[in-house]
């Protein structure tokens, strides 16, 4: 079978998986921009992004004997890129696939002196910028980021709004902040 006779997604799956000739290249030209768009949706910077999509075929290889559903082949890739740009955010550099990484075993519990000095002024920071929001951005973004947030529908009867404007107002004032601190030089590299 050339790469153009596959006809469906199990077909190709299987295909990959028994190691057919050009199977594997297909099932990747298949969902290739999908992931391509998840990935840039996190707007990393080219190189790590193309890590990521890179560290996202070999996570789905990895598995792919795993795929019961072959029309849902799309979310599952979807959800490993998503997973793999938040590991490299949260981790801060890139991922070699296949070694092990050298973490330290550190005790969360008592920081360092300069780590505590760092995160309270992040934290002031971020406050100050909280705090230059519209006085309704500002209430609405610190009680849905509390611990003992309320749900939709309480916030909606003690404030007197509908409860369908909520998540499109928290969306819209969430992006003003990350406006405002990315042009304080505060993005999601200032975090780490």
């Amino acid at each position: 079978m050339t790469i153009d006779q596959y006809d469906g997604t199990r077909e190709i799956i299987d295909a990959a998986q028994s190691g057919a000739t050009g199977a594997a290249d297909r099932f990747v030209h298949e969902f290739e921009r999908l992931v391509w768009w998840t990935v840039r949706s996190f707007r990393l910077p080219e190189s790590d992004a193309e890590d990521v999509v890179q560290n996202t075929w070999l996570r789905a290889f990895e598995h792919l004997g795993e795929v019961r559903d072959p029309e849902r082949v799309s979310s599952w890739l979807v959800t490993i890129a998503r997973r793999e740009c938040l590991k490299l955010m949260r981790n801060g550099k890139r991922e070699v696939p296949g070694l092990e990484q050298q973490a330290e075993q550190r005790d969360e519990r008592s920081p360092h002196p300069e780590k505590a000095a760092v995160d309270a002024r992040m934290n002031d920071l971020l406050w100050q910028h909280v705090n230059s929001l519209p006085d309704s951005s500002r209430a609405l973004v610190v009680a849905l980021s509390s611990n003992d947030a309320p749900a939709y529908a309480d916030l909606a009867r003690c404030q007197g709004i509908p409860i369908g404007s909520i998540g499109p107002t928290r969306m819209r004032s969430l992006r003003k902040l990350r406006t405002s601190l990315e042009r304080a030089g505060l993005g999601a590299h200032a975090w780490h």
